[in-house]
């Protein structure tokens, strides 16, 4: 309870297809309030409340930590981790210098690196695979980290207001509220390196240094069961497949240590547990739900969507389930279908084959890397157009592999950016359609695998969330509640030759 209360204090704190570019919008805080409801200026006095606190509670002064909100809620900014996305010049604009840039910048990284990071992985199948749509990444994610000891690794870069520090301390600054002790253990166990080397606990760091470090499950990370609700698809005693709601992060990360979707699942697999007569005591973390990786910070974690991508998400309740989910993941052996809202109007059909590599320069984000960089891994997306107004569009996506933030950066090199994606997304089209793209509008529909059990076809289709929903009946000219039925119908139809020439075994 300190820690999510720790916590909650700081963090209230390919060619030739059309593009179409959003009408640039009005810039200005009070030309953009002329056209806002009352309703809607209510609803912007209450985010710059929100986000002020934020900034306060980063040590931006009071008075100025309202004028830079009133500046950022006017431009579309309604948290300070959305910070990371945004483009220098409107920091600029809201004439945020100095100090506060870098508290804002470093905050907005961290908060950032849950989607980003990824996960330590041995040449066994023995770590999940990490998300599809990119959020904490996807089956697959990429570069690989190969660290001892199993967890999630980091990468930061040391600050100028750190220069100077021992390490140890640089990363509990860095990353709140794990402790100096807690990394000191880490740099103890070799888990911390400085510029690829490994360090002890009282190395000193210098400002641009890059930090990489394993987190693993400490008492400071014990995961206790929390009554999350959750939607179920399927479930028996091996598997259980959700449908993971906007904003639910999938397993504990640096900003996210409480509130997950392994801790709901946690405290649904208590209450099963304790429902059964004779059944004896569990341990949350370790009898709950299996842990193969032995990071003990992602039991039952099979592959992982973004914080703010919806749908179908698998996890196994026993470990046998779990390895040979993993392993049917890795095998490119699970059929993956995504729907999303992008920009402009693609192809009817096209394949993306197009490796993804980290950015050469941001290393928050992803990109295309066609014959540079040894950490580019092959990537394939079949995209289906199945609906369009020639200014946006509903396309399905069939994933053939499963790279970080695979989708998003597939579509935005191509021209036709996610709606909502603040990241890869195109910003005039993010403001235009700010009051209902209020994220990456992407959403995995659809899983087909073999049953880790009995082998027989395990079919799981996730409704679409109300905010897809309602784009994509306008764009197919059907009424929402139909939208459904209608998607079924159309994705069916484009693929229905890739899905019965598919293996899943």
């Amino acid at each position: 309870m300190l820690l999510a209360a720790t916590l909650a204090a700081t963090l209230a704190v390919a060619g030739g297809s059309r593009s179409v570019r959003a009408p640039a919008p009005r810039c200005a805080a009070a030309a953009a309030s002329e056209t806002l409801s009352r309703h809607e200026l209510r609803e912007r006095r209450r985010r710059t409340r929100l986000l002020a606190a934020e900034l306060s509670a980063l040590d931006v002064q009071g008075s100025v930590a309202v004028e830079y909100a009133e500046c950022l809620t006017a431009k579309g900014i309604h948290s300070a981790a959305d910070i990371c996305g945004v483009d220098q010049g409107v920091l600029e604009a809201c004439s945020i210098h100095g100090l506060d840039r870098q508290r804002l910048l470093a905050f907005s990284r961290l908060a950032a690196l849950e989607q980003t990071a990824p996960a330590p992985t041995s040449a066994s199948a023995s770590s999940p695979a990490d998300g599809d749509a990119g959020s904490v990444g996807d089956a697959g994610s990429d570069p690989r980290c190969e660290g001892e000891g199993g967890g999630d690794t980091l990468e930061l870069l040391v600050p100028d207001s750190l220069d100077g520090s021992r390490v140890d301390a640089a990363l509990a600054a860095l990353l709140p509220p794990l402790s100096r002790s807690y990394f000191g253990g880490l740099a103890a166990d070799g888990h911390v390196l400085v510029g690829g080397g490994r360090v002890k606990k009282a190395a000193r760091v210098r400002a641009g240094d890059s930090l990489k470090v394993w987190l693993r499950a400490e008492r400071e990370l014990s995961l206790v069961p929390e009554p999350l609700p959750l939607e179920v698809l399927l479930e028996d005693e091996h598997v259980v497949v959700l449908n993971k709601q906007a904003g639910l992060v999938v397993h504990p990360a640096p900003g996210h240590w409480s509130g997950t979707l392994v801790h709901g699942l946690l405290h649904r697999m208590l209450l099963q547990r304790t429902a059964t007569p004779g059944s004896a005591p569990a341990s949350p973390s370790s009898d709950l739900l299996p842990d193969v990786s032995g990071s003990g910070l992602r039991p039952g974690v099979v592959h992982r969507l973004d914080r703010f991508t919806t749908g179908a998400i698998v996890a196994a309740k026993t470990a046998r389930a779990q390895r040979q989910l993993m392993a049917a993941f890795a095998a490119r052996r699970v059929w993956k279908v995504y729907l999303a809202v992008c920009v402009g109007e693609p192809h009817s059909r096209a394949v993306i084959d197009a490796p993804i590599g980290r950015h050469t320069t941001d290393r928050l984000r992803m990109a295309v890397r066609r014959g540079d960089g040894a950490d580019a891994r092959e990537a394939l997306s079949v995209v289906h157009r199945i609906a369009t107004d020639g200014r946006l569009s509903l396309v399905a996506v069939l994933l053939r592999t499963g790279r970080t933030h695979q989708i998003r950066v597939h579509l935005a090199d191509a021209g036709h950016p996610v709606l909502g994606d603040p990241l890869y997304g195109d910003a005039n089209w993010n403001r235009l359609e700010a009051r209902t793209a209020r994220r990456p509008l992407l959403h995995a529909r659809e899983l087909r695998l073999a049953h880790p059990h009995s082998g027989e076809l395990l079919h799981a289709v996730a409704p679409a969330p109300d905010d897809l929903a309602a784009y994509g009946a306008r764009l197919a000219g059907v009424s929402p509640d139909r939208f459904d039925a209608w998607a079924r119908e159309a994705t069916d139809a484009v693929l229905a030759e890739a899905r019965d020439s598919f293996e899943y075994c």
